[in-house]
């Protein structure tokens, strides 16, 4: 992977290490250093810069070395504390060529820096770029020119472009801009060479420097070329797990037979952390344990006695789900295999249902209760074979499944509609399905008494508003509660008076949903509901809380308090806090409870001491210590490969795998997985192989590449410049001093450092040319440190606390320049709202912005650089219900109404990197014809996805599944993006120029529309 070439010397990356290929030899320059990547030689050959990358589960980083060509110890050149920046090549004068979203707002802006071998650094100010090549009278910049396979065939707004300087820099022009990707750009003999997909495969391409003449080079069909570099003269780059060589002026390309001593070292067998990777667990009895960890199964004895593994060990079978009933233990396999155990271990039955992925599992034996990703659910008899098809949804997945005692019935939640979700009753005996509640709420987590007497289930219909003082409008922020039904008509409501009874067997269907109550207790968030023994019920109840940090990719497990329910004493008590997940023993004497770090066991009559984490019976606690993982990852590797491709095979939008075989796809990419040495390179792989589909969203998220932990770099909001003597204060970002992280600590109370101040040094450590002040803020961030600076006030020192993320207050900064920027260009008549991306974040932006600009005239909304999300509707509703009225008062101003809606007059901003729901937003904007949009064509992404399924190690992977779908476009927006209504692009020269062509545009069109809007002034002076 990543080779680079100088004269008959190639550098390339294999088992994430750095090699040199010389005299028919390879040999290894770099050794468990985390992942390398993108190696470059220097101009004289002298050196190789290359990216490190850290990915673990506490953080990832990737930051810029070099290395002596013939080996020795790496010096790491910057600390920029970022995933995102990578080695790009070197500048004439020897200088390493990075970009990275360092001091950006926005992670997709992404710079270019020239880095010297003593680690000073130097922003060249061109705006987003991704490549810099210095040719013979030309420069050409690159932007977005990123790595193909992972979604080939892209032609969206993001695609790789090239632009070209003829006079040294000054200004800059598009050179190469097709319909396909751009990549890898190289000067070859005075040529402009690239890697291309724009036929469909990519292939090497060039043109002169005018940007006519365009050649193709290379002839593949089925691998593409991917990361190409060149010394000038000749090319390298990979394609299939192989390294090639062509030589344009000979029209030569040969494949090299490089013989790597590869050790294969993170092949090697290892045990992994049974609770981290605990996937799944049940409660057979209150003695035992039924688990899931990292895809395998097995049986523990709660407090003594041997763990028994269920099933093959290593990861060549990964199990998903697993449920029990008395000695006997279920578990379905990824790929949609049953299979029956006994507590010793024991394979007492494998089935093939044959009905696609299962996703939930309900043993009572013989009857297995299983749903599919086809919302489907199926009722399989293991001692016959037999199976029937007992429900179906057109909505959703069928994922709640419940047994009742005596094993005749089956209670489930099933999406009923749109919105909606009911509880429904099977009845195995008669092969018929009731409702047990109406399908017009939203129902969900059914469970039963253990005496078979009461069905609980949970619901949303607490519709009892609360007023949100920011949006002014009602939200149900507390939306649940539970809730019981008697199965027996002839049961008096526990509530009024409870009795005690036999247990039941049998049910009266008609009626039921009639005979729904709600617990007596206050509303909430409820996730879960167990019946316990003697009238009790369980529940887990979360707190409200904001949405950003369980977020998209975050692997916060959100946290709640266990309560139990007395439906005899008519008492309610709180058992535990901080649990994530609870499970009853079917006696219901037993509460299994997943708190942090540990599983508990609690007698709910005996309650354990719950302060202690200390293994045994005292406290409940499990020693998981006695479950032995054992990992093969050669295997593990093959099976989550085979995963990956299952699943886009079965949930993939649409059903011809826009015309694929993927079966052909498999068997193309399926030999390559001998060849892998690596958790990165098996990631590669995957990624290349879904990128097949041409479709966005198809990703694979790995937590953990198992590399060195990665120090994370603090941060002091502001940017420092080196001027030959000094690290001097260039800039200091403001942003809201009352928002938490929006403050550099150069600008807290007491402190005077000014712009133009020398940084001196940070915690003890003397700053100078070889020791930026971020290289003294490794591992700082968070600590209090002494500065010492000085400027025209001499020399002073100061204690700071480090931001952990400098982000949001870069990111406050440039949004409150554009704000003022708009402000002074209209008087105040124009208003500024931007939105980093339509998850909570930046749907709180969007009403912190729009309550700090209050009523305008006109409105610009800037969507560029917006992440995507889920919230485009929500949005867009308050920006198509326009102010057409006011209320008047005696003594104050008129206020508008609608309330907290925009005025008539909007322009929209959009770029690129606008994308997915970013993508939908301003499809809407424009479609709605709420004013013109102004920039260029957006990321072009609509095929959503959810977080549903992960891989065994804990990778998350997506497949495109939400295909949108709007009037007049159908789903052409994916893959292309949305048109702007005015084209405006700012180029490389007008980031260095400090100016803003797109905002310029939208203040334009703004200040010709304002006289659409109410004047809210004018109405109150006529009366």
């Amino acid at each position: 992977m990543h080779p680079d070439i100088y004269g008959d010397e190639v550098v390339f990356v294999t088992e994430d290490d750095l090699w040199k290929y010389s005299g028919g030899r390879a040999r290894r320059l770099t050794s468990d250093f985390g992942v390398v990547l993108r190696p470059k030689f220097s101009p004289d050959g002298r050196y190789i810069a290359f990216t490190r990358l850290q990915q673990t589960d506490q953080g990832t980083l990737a930051e810029a070395y070099v290395i002596p060509s013939d080996g020795g110890e790496p010096k790491r050149l910057t600390y920029f504390g970022s995933p995102f920046t990578r080695v790009v090549g070197w500048t004439p004068d020897g200088r390493v060529l990075v970009y990275s979203d360092f001091k950006m707002p926005f992670t997709r802006w992404r710079e270019l820096y020239a880095v010297s071998l003593d680690g000073k650094y130097e922003r060249l100010g061109l705006g987003p770029a991704t490549a810099l090549l210095y040719g013979d009278g030309f420069i050409v910049l690159g932007r977005n020119n990123y790595d193909l396979p992972y979604w080939k065939r892209y032609k969206g707004g993001m695609r790789g472009v090239l632009w070209i300087s003829r006079d040294g820099g000054r200004t800059f022009e598009k050179l190469v801009d097709l319909p396909g990707n751009v990549t890898s750009p190289m000067i070859v003999g005075g040529r402009i060479f690239f890697v291309s997909d724009h036929e469909g495969v990519g292939n090497i391409y060039s043109v002169d420097p005018s940007g006519r003449d365009l050649r193709r080079h290379t002839s593949f069909k089925d691998f593409f070329v991917r990361n190409a570099s060149s010394d000038g003269r000749r090319i390298v780059f990979q394609a299939g797990g192989d390294i090639y060589l062509l030589d344009p002026s000979a029209g030569r390309l040969e494949l090299l037979e490089i013989d790597a001593p590869l050790s294969r070292k993170q092949r090697m067998a290892k045990f992994a952390d049974p609770f981290k990777y605990l996937e799944a667990f049940v409660l057979p009895s209150g003695e035992d344990v039924a688990l899931i960890s990292r895809g395998q199964a097995f049986y523990m004895p709660a407090w003594e006695g041997a763990v028994v593994q269920l099933g093959p060990r290593g990861g060549s079978t990964r199990y998903k789900h697993i449920s029990a009933d008395g000695d006997k233990i279920a578990v379905s396999t990824y790929d949609g295999i049953v299979e029956l155990y006994s507590r010793e271990g024991v394979l007492l039955k494998r089935v093939e249902p044959g009905v696609g992925l299962i996703e939930a599992l309900a043993l009572k034996y013989p009857r297995l209760a299983l749903s599919n990703h086809k919302g489907e659910l199926w009722i399989l008899d293991l001692e016959t074979g037999a199976k029937a098809l007992a429900d179906k949804s057109e909505y959703g997945l069928i994922v709640e499944l419940a047994w009742h005692p005596s094993g005749r019935w089956l209670a489930y939640s099933r999406p009923s509609g749109v919105y909606t979700q009911n509880i429904r009753l099977y009845d195995a005996e008669s092969g018929r399905a009731y409702d047990a509640t109406p399908p017009t709420n939203f129902d969900y987590s059914p469970a039963f008494d253990p005496s078979g007497r009461y069905l609980y289930f949970l619901s949303r219909r607490a519709f009892n508003p609360a007023m949100d003082p920011v949006q002014f409008c009602y939200v149900f922020a507390k939306h649940s509660k539970p809730y019981l039904i008697p199965l027996k008509r002839d049961d008096l409501s526990p509530f009024v008076e409870y009795r005690k009874r036999d247990e039941i067997s049998d049910i009266d269907v008609e009626g039921l949903p009639a005979r729904a109550e709600p617990f007596p207790v206050e509303e909430g968030v409820y996730a879960t509901v167990v019946g316990l023994k003697g009238g009790k019920v369980a529940w887990l109840k979360y707190e409200v809380e904001g949405a950003l940090r369980y977020y998209l990719w975050s692997a916060q497990e959100r946290r709640g308090s266990v309560e139990i329910y007395d439906l005899e004493s008519k008492t309610k008590e709180q058992l535990a806090s901080g649990v994530s997940a609870i499970r009853a023993s079917p006696d219901g004497k037993y509460l299994l409870l997943k708190e942090e770090g540990r599983l508990r066991l609690v007698d709910v009559e005996k309650k354990p001491d719950m302060q202690s984490r200390e293994p045994g019976r005292k406290s409940g606690v499990l020693d998981m210590g006695r479950v032995k993982v054992y990992v093969e990852p050669a295997k593990e590797w093959r099976q989550m490969f085979r995963e990956a491709w299952l699943l886009m095979r079965e949930n993939f939008w649409r059903a011809d795998m826009n015309g694929l075989d993927w079966d052909q796809v498999y068997k193309k990419y399926e030999p390559l997985l001998d060849r892998i040495s690596t958790r990165y390179e098996l990631s590669d792989l995957i990624n290349e192989m879904q990128g097949e589909l041409g479709n966005s969203h198809a990703y694979e998220i790995v937590p953990d590449f198992e590399v060195d932990k990665p120090y994370p770099v603090g941060g002091l909001g502001a940017e420092f410049r080196w001027d030959g003597g000094c690290w001097r204060v260039a800039k200091i970002f403001s942003g809201d001093p009352a928002n938490e992280g929006e403050r550099s600590p150069l600008a807290a109370p007491g402190l005077d450092v000014e712009e133009g101040d020398c940084l001196l040094s940070i915690g003890g450590v003397e700053l100078g040319p070889d020791v930026p002040p971020e290289a003294a803020l490794l591992n700082r961030a968070g600590d209090v440190v002494w500065i010492e600076v000085e400027g025209r006030r001499g020399k002073r020192r100061f204690p700071v606390r480090v931001l952990r993320d400098e982000r949001h207050l870069v990111y406050r900064s440039w949004v409150e320049r554009n704000r003022r920027y708009v402000h002074e260009k209209t008087g105040g008549r124009v208003g500024y709202i931007h939105i980093p991306d339509m998850g909570p974040y930046g749907y709180a932006e969007f009403f912190k912005q729009l309550v700090a600009e209050g009523y305008k005239e006109a409105f610009i909304i800037d969507v560029r650089f917006n992440g995507g999300g889920h919230t485009s509707g929500m949005l867009i509703q308050r920006l198509a219900a326009r102010v057409f009225g006011a209320f008047l008062t005696r003594y104050f101003k008129p206020s508008p109404y609608p309330e907290l809606v925009a005025p008539r007059a909007l322009v929209l901003v959009t770029n690129e990197y606008a994308g997915s729901d970013g993508d939908i937003f301003t499809y809407d904007f424009k479609a709605l014809g709420l004013g013109p949009v102004i920039g260029v064509r957006t990321w072009g992404g609509t095929v959503g996805i959810d977080t549903r399924y992960k891989l065994v190690d804990g990778t998350i992977i997506t497949q495109p599944k939400y295909a949108f779908w709007a009037e007049g476009v159908g789903t052409a927006i994916e893959g292309y993006g949305v048109e702007p209504d005015i084209l405006v692009e700012i180029a490389p020269h007008h980031y260095r120029d400090g100016v803003d062509p797109q905002l310029d545009a939208a203040i334009e069109e703004a200040l010709r529309r304002t006289g659409s809007s109410l004047k809210l002034d004018s109405i109150r002076a006529k009366f």
